[in-house]
């Protein structure tokens, strides 16, 4: 499965308002956490086991997701998150470790498909969610790990 890239967060955005509309969740969400109603989704308060959309999934940076229920058409879902440790943006740098921070993910993941999820997901991508510079100069550090696809609709999540 091939791995695309983008930043969280458009660069037209500055400082409180890049974290307001970003750190919206305005879905619904069971005791465990999960999605049961869909609404708009900051990239900031995403949580593992998302299912997600975007309106231009050519863009490649974003700030607000449609989150949605994972038995609801859905292009992506976040499988994992973690911290890049930089003390300074260097975007190469920090994409180079989200790829070493989701890359052993995305195998353990595919390790443990079924015949049928193998199926379902064939053509599917990786992708990493990554700090902008303005994300990054606010606190920012956070990669999420996404597998799905910009042409694609999936009906299941891949971590139940």
């Amino acid at each position: 499965m091939p791995t695309v890239v983008r930043t969280v967060a458009g660069v037209a955005i500055g400082g409180a308002a890049l974290w307001g509309i970003a750190g919206v969740d305005d879905t619904t969400r069971n005791d465990s956490g999960q999605i049961v109603k869909q609404g708009d989704l900051g990239a900031f308060v995403t949580q593992v086991g998302d299912c997600i959309n975007w309106d231009d999934p050519s863009s490649v940076t974003v700030s607000v997701f449609k989150g949605v229920p994972c038995s609801s058409p859905h292009q992506w879902q976040v499988i994992f998150k973690s911290r890049v440790s930089a003390s300074e943006y260097d975007r190469e740098a920090i994409r180079d470790e989200g790829e070493a921070i989701c890359g052993p993910q995305y195998e353990r993941l595919v390790e443990q498909l079924s015949v049928e999820e193998l199926g379902e997901y064939q053509n599917a991508s990786f992708t990493q969610m990554l700090p902008t510079k303005e994300s990054f100069d606010e606190g920012d550090r956070v990669v999420d790990c996404m597998i799905g696809s910009d042409d694609e609709y999936f009906n299941s999540s891949l971590l139940d």
